[in-house]
């Protein structure tokens, strides 16, 4: 079928980012139009979509052409778009998403003194320490018994690894801060309960500024706050804030899906799952090729073209904005067929975009890997015969246009006829 692609216009999208449709068959869908294409975004927000792997690279590698900066988005500025759209929370703000050239650079710059090889490493044992003191608490579940892996382990995992990150060490503060994150990932909330969990989100991060202000801890925050001098120094408190917010949303979801789609991975491919628990593999290939078969990020939002421009073939207007499949761009070769989960075979994985790529490739990328790779080595072996606990055909995607995961991960830690092993596994732990 010929389509003229030269005609496409936001003014008549061919498609819908739709939360509650397959992450993969919208992309099928997508790609047949070509590698950018309009589509409606929830509420009929238009924007385009960058599909292919060489759209999703050139829109993400600094095009000439294209901002980060949401001040630069037409409908936006026109005040089309509704104050409580549910995307809203994720493009707006001064963050490291949100900047470009040397204000990027350098924001980049002071938040990658945290993320260091050296200070990565270094965490380690921490994770290592957290990730066996959340496996401890699975320790009296009973033979045949159905837990969400997601919501025992996977959640709390790398939001603790943040806790740690920020110095943010009031039980109050954390649990203030898990509730309004929940509520904001939330798609079953109202406008009102959205923009309350802002609110209370900064605040919480508010407080902890301030605690790390007066008693530094050698922290994330307290690094950042050598940088904050409200008289045109490097970072203003707001953008302090802001990044923070963002690091908390980008930093742990990421690994959240992360973490479950490849012990789902794992799980349906029994044979592999051996291998890695006998050596022959290890968990960092686990772990990639993981993240190439299911990658944790569903869209990216998003580029705003600074002038009129001709992308992949369609004429992207001056303010109109770009979001990236970067589901559908990692894997893009396998968008009508399932994509193979081959922890033997690196080469498909070795170019993957789950972190992006470009000037605003993860920076937390190394940290993810570690907290997953750590994750899944413990994890099984504590609980080497863990099966799923109802068919894969019946397992729920999370509902979300921005991430790509499961709502639940229910398995069965010990199966009654492994029941036994799995004991003495805990007991080599």
């Amino acid at each position: 079928m010929y389509i003229d692609r030269s005609k496409f216009s936001l003014d008549q999208p061919v498609s819908s980012l739709d939360p509650n449709r397959g992450t993969y068959e919208e992309a099928a869908e997508w790609q047949r139009y070509g590698p950018v294409v309009p589509v409606t975004l929830p509420d009929d927000v238009r924007a385009w979509a960058a599909v292919s792997a060489e759209a999703a690279r050139s829109v993400l590698n600094a095009h000439p052409d294209l901002t980060s900066d949401p001040r630069h988005w037409g409908a936006y500025n026109r005040g089309e778009i509704p104050a409580g759209w549910p995307l809203l929370h994720l493009i707006v703000g001064e963050s490291l998403l949100n900047a470009d050239g040397a204000a990027h650079r350098s924001l980049r710059g002071l938040l990658s003194h945290a993320f260091t090889p050296r200070r990565i490493d270094a965490l380690a044992p921490r994770i290592q320490e957290i990730t066996r003191e959340l496996l401890d608490g699975l320790e009296s579940v009973e033979p045949e018994e159905v837990i969400d892996l997601k919501e025992t382990f996977a959640y709390p995992l790398p939001l603790m690894i943040i806790y740690e990150l920020y110095g943010l060490i009031d039980s109050d503060q954390q649990r203030q801060l898990r509730g309004h994150f929940r509520t904001l990932l939330s798609v079953e909330v109202s406008s009102a309960e959205r923009q309350a969990a802002t609110t209370g989100e900064r605040e919480v991060l508010a407080r902890l500024v301030a605690d790390r202000s007066a008693a530094p801890l050698g922290d994330l925050t307290s690094a950042l706050l050598e940088a904050l001098d409200e008289d045109g120094g490097k970072l203003t408190q707001k953008e302090l804030i802001d990044t923070l917010e963002f690091i908390l949303s980008a930093g742990h979801e990421t690994t959240v899906n992360a973490l479950t789609n490849t012990v789902l991975a794992l799980l349906s491919h029994p044979d592999q799952l051996t291998a890695a628990l006998g050596g022959e593999l290890s968990w960092s290939d686990a772990v990639e090729a993981g993240l190439y078969w299911k990658a944790p990020v569903r869209t990216v939002f998003m580029r705003y073209a600074l002038r009129d421009t001709v992308l992949h073939g369609v004429t992207v207007r001056r303010g109109e904005p770009i979001a990236v499949s970067l589901a559908a761009a990692n894997r893009e070769q396998y968008a009508t067929v399932p994509a193979p989960f081959d922890m033997h075979d690196s080469r498909p994985y070795q170019r993957q975009l789950a972190f992006g790529a470009g000037p605003h490739y993860c920076l937390g990328a190394p940290l993810a890997r570690l907290e997953s790779s750590i994750g899944l080595s413990q994890l099984f072996a504590r609980f080497p015969a863990m099966r799923l606990a109802v068919p894969e055909s019946e397992l729920k995607p999370v509902i979300s246009t921005a991430i790509n995961g499961l709502a639940a991960l229910p398995v069965v830690l010990r199966p009654a006829s492994a029941s036994d092993s799995g004991d003495r596994a805990a007991q080599r732990e």
